[in-house]
């Protein structure tokens, strides 16, 4: 599959369009999901600590799905690969374009080679299984999105683009956000964290899906493999609505009590009052 730019205009976080990838960590040379513990960690790596839900959506298992949001340097080298991909097709998009309205380079989507930024929690490889699934990937050190959802092995099923968080997984450390539930959430689901029951949806096969987060907290219990390695509980912001072209529908992450609350219907910072 081609790795295709998608425009976040309006996310506060990100000045430009990330970079769009299929979100499989095996297409993601950047992240590696450990089935067993590393007995030191790397320095030059970050590591993301993750409960999961394990359910289906017929025969797909649903995934989470994370993003990164790309350094300055990935984006001038993006607007650059951008730039020449225009200048190179615009001949083209003249003649086809109709009613002579040649599309604007930042609406232009091009097929791009890039370092990919977007990826999926393997479900399949893990620390530790039960009712969630404890899941430690080694990754790029930065700012993560939970980006929303995934759930045919070939692209993003469902966005949380009308409000989600973000976290930053430093280097050398192990960053735990926590447990994430996803399911199908047009009945009331099983997991009582989601925001379920929200009726049937227009104009799309499949089902319509919801994710939710729950912070790690004091009290949670730490993998007894990790112990004595530098964990840190990841400190969440919240983030406003984008833009996702790429997903075949858009939600939003369920409320995250003192933390994430929607006012009607925009995104709310619970802890900063805005």
């Amino acid at each position: 599959m081609k790795r295709l730019v998608s425009g976040l205009a309006a996310l506060a976080i990100l000045m430009a369009p990330p970079l769009f990838a299929r979100p499989r960590p095996a297409d993601n040379p950047d992240v590696v999901a450990l089935s067993a513990a590393p007995v030191a960690l790397r320095s030059e790596f970050a590591y993301v600590l993750v409960r999961i839900s394990h359910v289906k959506m017929g025969l797909w298992t649903i995934e989470h799905a994370l993003l990164r949001v790309p350094t300055a340097q990935e984006m001038n080298e993006y607007r650059e690969a951008r730039a020449a991909a225009y200048a190179k097709a615009l001949p083209t998009l003249a003649r086809d374009a109709k009613s002579g309205a040649v599309p604007a380079i930042d609406d232009f989507r091009f097929a791009y080679p890039g370092r990919p930024n977007l990826f999926v929690v393997d479900p399949s490889t893990y620390l530790q299984d039960g009712p969630l699934r404890t899941v430690l990937m080694q990754v790029p050190a930065g700012k993560y999105v939970v980006y929303g959802l995934h759930a045919n092995k070939s692209g993003l099923k469902t966005c949380n683009c009308l409000g989600t968080v973000s976290f930053v997984a430093k280097p050398g450390v192990i960053t735990d956000i926590g447990s994430l539930y996803a399911d199908i959430v047009e009945k009331p689901s099983s997991f009582p964290q989601l925001e379920s029951g929200v009726g049937g949806h227009i104009g799309n096969y499949g089902a319509y899906l919801g994710q939710a987060l729950v912070p790690v907290g004091p009290n949670d219990p730490v993998p007894a493999a990790l112990k004595g390695l530098p964990i840190a509980p990841a400190g969440f912001e919240v983030v406003g609505e984008f833009y996702e072209p790429g997903a075949s529908d858009i939600n939003r992450l369920a409320p995250i009590p003192g933390l994430l609350a929607y006012d009607r219907g925009r995104p709310y910072d619970v802890r900063k009052g805005k």
